[in-house]
C-alpha cells in the first residue's frame, strides 16, 4: 500500500488557494483527477482511484477546483463566494496550473511532462477540453461525463440575464448555493472553445469513456454520443452494468461494490497501458 497523500497548495485561477493531494513520488509522468460539479478531491471514489493508480506505479494528483466552494475534507461549502464566481474557463486554468506545478516539481520543462487526465461528470468534460489543446496529455478518461456543457435550467439563465445569481441546490449537503452570471458571460465569450464534439474529434491520444447503465444524472446515451465523436482507432467505450453516477461509491466509500471495483480496475489498466512510451499514437486493441 502507498503512504497517505502529500497535500499541496497553489494559487488558483481566482487568486485564492487551490488545494491538492499528491499520491506517490513526484514525477514528470503523472495522472490528474478532476472532480465534478459540486464535487471535491476527497469525494467518493477519487481517493481510492488515485491511490490505486499510484500503487500501480504512476503518481496521481487529486485537487479541488478553485471555484469548488470547498476547503476541507468534509466537503462542506465554506467558500461560497468562490463557488459563486466559478466558470468553465477558471476550471481549465486550474488544470493548467496543476499541470505546470507537476512539471516544475519534477524539474522539467512544462512541455516535457507526460500527463494523463481523468475527470468525473463535468470534470470529465473539462478533461476532454483540456486534452484537446495540450499535447502534454497522453491519455484521457471521462467517467460519467456529459456530452455538452452549458446545460442549465431556464430559471438559471433567466437569473443570469437579469444579473442575479442562480440558486443551485446540493443534494449531498442540502445547501443552497448561489452561482453568479459570470458563468453565462464565460459561455457567451468562449462557447466555440467548449464544443465537446469538436474537442473529442480532435484528440490524437487514447480516449476512454466509462459509464454506468443506471446513471440517473448523465444518461448512457450521452456517453455513447461522447465516445462516438472520438477517433475510432483510439477511443473506447466501457459500460458498467448496474453502476450509477458514482459507480456505487456514494459520497464516502463505506464498501467496495463490484461496479466500483470494475471501474477502478479498468481505468487503472487503461492508464498504465496508454501512458507507456510510444502509446500516444498506437491503436487501441
Amino acid at each position: 500500500m502507498i503512504s497517505p497523500p502529500e497535500p499541496f497548495e497553489l494559487e488558483g485561477a481566482d487568486g485564492g488557494p487551490l488545494r491538492g493531494d499528491l499520491y506517490g513520488p513526484i514525477s514528470s509522468r503523472a495522472v490528474l483527477l478532476c472532480h465534478g460539479f459540486r464535487g471535491y478531491k476527497d469525494w467518493g471514489f477519487i481517493p481510492l482511484l488515485a491511490s490505486t493508480i499510484a500503487v500501480s506505479g504512476i503518481p496521481a494528483v487529486a485537487f479541488n477546483f478553485s471555484g469548488s466552494g470547498i476547503a476541507g475534507q468534509d466537503g462542506a461549502f465554506t467558500e461560497r463566494e468562490r463557488f459563486r464566481r466559478n466558470t468553465y474557463a477558471a476550471e481549465l486554468d486550474d488544470i493548467d496550473r496543476v499541470a505546470r506545478w507537476i512539471a516544475a516539481s519534477a524539474g522539467v520543462d512544462p512541455q516535457a511532462a507526460r500527463l494523463g487526465l481523468i475527470g468525473h461528470s463535468r470534470g470529465g468534460a473539462m478533461a476532454v477540453l483540456y486534452a484537446a489543446s495540450h499535447p502534454t496529455v497522453r491519455t484521457v478518461v471521462a467517467l460519467a461525463a456529459p456530452s455538452r456543457i452549458g446545460v442549465w435550467p431556464d430559471s438559471a439563465f433567466e437569473a443570469w440575464r437579469e444579473g442575479r445569481p442562480a440558486i443551485v441546490r446540493d443534494f449531498r449537503t442540502r445547501a443552497e448555493l448561489p452561482l453568479g452570471p459570470e458563468i453565462l458571460e464565460d459561455l457567451r465569450r468562449n462557447q466555440p472553445s467548449y464544443d465537446l464534439a469538436r474537442a473529442a474529434a480532435s484528440l490524437a491520444i487514447p480516449f476512454l469513456v466509462v459509464q454506468g447503465d443506471r446513471d440517473r444524472s448523465v444518461p448512457e446515451e450521452e456517453a455513447r454520443t461522447l465516445a462516438s465523436w472520438g477517433p475510432p482507432e483510439t477511443t473506447e467505450l466501457s459500460i458498467i452494468e448496474g453502476a450509477g453516477h458514482s459507480f456505487q461509491a456514494g459520497d464516502k466509500i463505506r464498501r467496495t461494490p463490484p461496479q466500483l471495483l470494475e471501474m477502478i480496475e479498468r481505468v487503472t489498466a487503461w492508464v498504465r497501458r496508454t501512458m507507456e512510451p510510444g502509446a500516444r499514437s498506437a491503436p487501441i486493441d
